[in-house]
């Protein structure tokens, strides 16, 4: 069973990653960390957090292209 709850908790992380750090490819490579540290803890629900931040959505289909094929 996932845990559909990261979401929330990623949205908040993308807020203030967003609004503290202004580089796109430095929240990258945030995003990536923090995504696959959540993945660890069975987050299944990344999509729901598409759209927020294009540096967000770059992360997640660098970590899992096939969902975009």
């Amino acid at each position: 069973m996932g845990w559909a709850s990261g979401s929330g908790v990623m949205r908040e992380i993308i807020e203030v990653v967003q609004a503290d750090i202004k580089d796109p490819e430095v929240r990258l490579h945030l995003y990536k960390g923090i995504i696959t540290a959540l993945e660890g803890q069975d987050w299944d629900t990344q999509n729901e957090c598409e759209g927020q931040d294009d540096a967000y959505d770059k992360a997640l289909m660098e970590l899992h292209p096939d969902w975009y094929k």
